[in-house]
């Protein structure tokens, strides 16, 4: 090879190549007497390295290894370039400012009729390109843990849900027998009977919540499924809002079409209208009434409920239909009930949005094709 770089044509190819290698600044390019001493330095070795051609040149090229590396490991390399034609490995390489980096680093022997007259090295950084590839695998450990976690608290959550439905279903029924067998008497006071109702009104508040988990660990597991069927959505959604308004005290003013027939899932989208309206209810003031608005449109039907609560946190608002999110954690409630609500919604083909107007409150739009 370097007898090709001598005179005329040979000349100016041997001028080529030097000016090729001292253009590349991304890979440390030199060679190496054989016995490992520096003889060139180009532009890229001095950016990599931090040396400048006049401070390193004749110096071993062990300069460039951790403290600690022995004479052995680095003749071995030079050995195994010779033996196998190159030598290539990626490891920790050392700065003249004593940081290091990781380098991939090729080893080539160089021959002239058949003599080892030296070693072409090319050095590459390659620290950006690790700390990606750990970044990637933190990341990736992280969700590996974060699934098994979620995984464990699933679980945990349908075994509890599970254990819970039993007894509740059995205090559920004795309340609503002494519920029976109280109306036939007439010394219950006001304190009392108020009692044996709360009783009730909690046992159902805690039958709801352990539905929901329910349906939470069924939604994870991908076994939440919908039975769809043509359905009267207004006479649905009238019916839903009697019940809703009769115990609550508290104003619901529907607007419907006289008939909107759908294919829907009913007991779902009943579950979507009493979440957005159970929602409204438990932050609106009881003085302001809750709206809800049931529109036809092309190819779509529209629910609307809006209510004059104090709406949700700007910085808060993208979390809104996560699963466990709670917008006003002082209030009752897991944070279950818009995420499932989303969950239905989705599974019907449709989309829900909120907006919060400037007037105060929040407004649920469902979307549901027909």
């Amino acid at each position: 090879m370097l007898k090709s770089l001598r005179t005329g044509t040979e000349g100016q190819n041997d001028a080529l190549f030097r000016r090729l290698i001292e253009s590349v600044h991304e890979y440390a390019i030199f060679l190496l007497d054989p016995e490992g001493r520096v003889m060139t330095w180009n532009p890229g070795a001095e950016r990599i390295k931090g040396y400048k051609a006049a401070e390193i040149i004749g110096q071993h090229f062990g300069r460039f290894y951790p403290a600690g590396t022995s004479k052995e490991k680095l003749d071995a390399e030079l050995r195994q370039a010779v033996a196998e034609g190159h030598f290539e490995e990626e490891n920790w390489r050392i700065r003249k400012d004593g940081t290091s980096f990781w380098a991939s680093v090729v080893i080539t022997p160089l021959y002239d009729d058949e003599k080892l007259i030296g070693y072409i090295k090319v050095t590459r950084d390659l620290t950006e390109r690790l700390h990606h590839e750990q970044e990637r695998a933190e990341l990736a450990a992280n969700e590996a843990r974060a699934r098994a976690e979620v995984a464990a608290r699933d679980s945990f959550l349908s075994v509890a849900a599970h254990e819970l439905k039993t007894p509740l279903t059995s205090a559920k029924a004795a309340v609503q027998l002494l519920t029976r067998s109280f109306r036939l008497r007439t010394d219950l006071d006001a304190t009392q009977a108020r009692s044996l109702h709360l009783v009730d009104e909690q046992i159902e508040k805690l039958s709801r919540l352990v539905t929901r988990l329910l349906e939470t660990v069924q939604i994870q597991g991908q076994r939440f499924a919908l039975f769809k069927e043509r359905t009267d959505v207004a006479e649905l959604v009238r019916s839903a809002v009697t019940r809703l308004e009769g115990p609550a005290e508290q104003v619901i003013t529907l607007t419907a079409p006289m008939s909107l027939i759908a294919d829907i899932d009913p007991l779902r989208f009943e579950q979507v209208l009493t979440n957005l309206v159970g929602n409204a209810m438990k932050f609106s003031p009881k003085d302001e009434p809750i709206s809800v608005v049931l529109e036809e449109h092309p190819s779509e039907l529209r629910l609307i409920v809006s209510d004059r609560g104090p709406g949700v946190p700007e910085g808060t608002r993208d979390h809104l239909f996560e699963r466990f999110f709670q917008a006003n954690p002082d209030r009752s409630g897991m944070g279950l009930g818009l995420f499932i609500t989303k969950e239905i919604v989705d599974r019907h083909g449709g989309t829900i949005s909120v907006d919060f107007p400037a007037s105060g409150g929040s407004r649920f739009v469902v979307s549901l094709p027909t």
